[in-house]
């Protein structure tokens, strides 16, 4: 019996998922899924290149003051040459946006401090055909590529419990690694409906080992 109740909450601490994530291409729906938000804009105009490759609200450089980046996100690439990192202004964005390139292969790195249910993005044809990563508190990470962006779209992911620690964002181009703007963090987490299978096994082996116990114990 003692055996059965460490493999039970050996099964319940290792069986807890990540997040489930849910995808949206439209930002009104997404706010109207998620609520509370924060918006980072990148600004009104260009900031380069970021040095030491991290961004975030006590970075300040040239004429981008601290503070003019939102709190609660750390945005980070490998360091390298030239405009490697880049809050650049044009390219079919409205105002800033952030970019990095040299090489093309380098990977943008989004982590939220706290942790985040949701957040959003737009890009347009400079990242072209992207994957992306979003690594949870616990649990395998959510891994998918996009493709076919030829203007400017929306790129939204909310997951089913506040779990979200970090994104990485790996553009497929021959010269952008990255391009985002109008990046929205925060929310609330989808509510889940109905438990999971293995959660629902779970449940039913446990009832199934209390009702055993005290059979013995009578």
């Amino acid at each position: 019996m003692k055996k059965f109740l460490a493999y039970f909450l050996f099964a319940i601490s290792t069986g807890a998922n990540a997040g489930v994530i849910t995808t949206f291409s439209d930002r009104t729906t997404f706010d109207s899924a998620v609520g509370s938000t924060t918006l980072e804009n990148f600004t009104n105009t260009s900031h380069f290149p970021i040095p030491g490759g991290s961004l975030s609200s006590t970075t300040a450089f040239g004429t981008l003051a601290a503070g003019s980046i939102k709190s609660g996100v750390t945005y980070t690439t490998p360091t390298g040459s030239g405009n490697y990192f880049n809050i650049d202004a044009g390219g079919g964005f409205s105002g800033g946006f952030l970019d990095g390139f040299n090489p093309s292969d380098r990977d943008l790195t989004i982590t939220y401090n706290p942790i985040i249910s949701a957040f959003g993005f737009d890009t347009n044809s400079l990242m072209p055909n992207f994957d992306i990563t979003i690594n949870f508190l616990s649990g395998p990470s959510y891994i998918n590529n996009f493709s076919g962006i030829s203007a400017m779209q929306f790129f939204g992911f909310q997951s089913n419990a506040a779990d979200i620690q970090s994104v990485v964002i790996s553009g497929n181009n021959s010269f952008f690694g990255f391009a985002i703007d109008n990046h929205s963090f925060g929310g609330n987490a989808r509510p889940s409906a109905v438990p999971e299978p293995a959660t629902l096994v779970l449940m039913g082996l446990g009832l199934a080992m209390l009702a055993t116990r005290r059979k013995a114990a009578k």
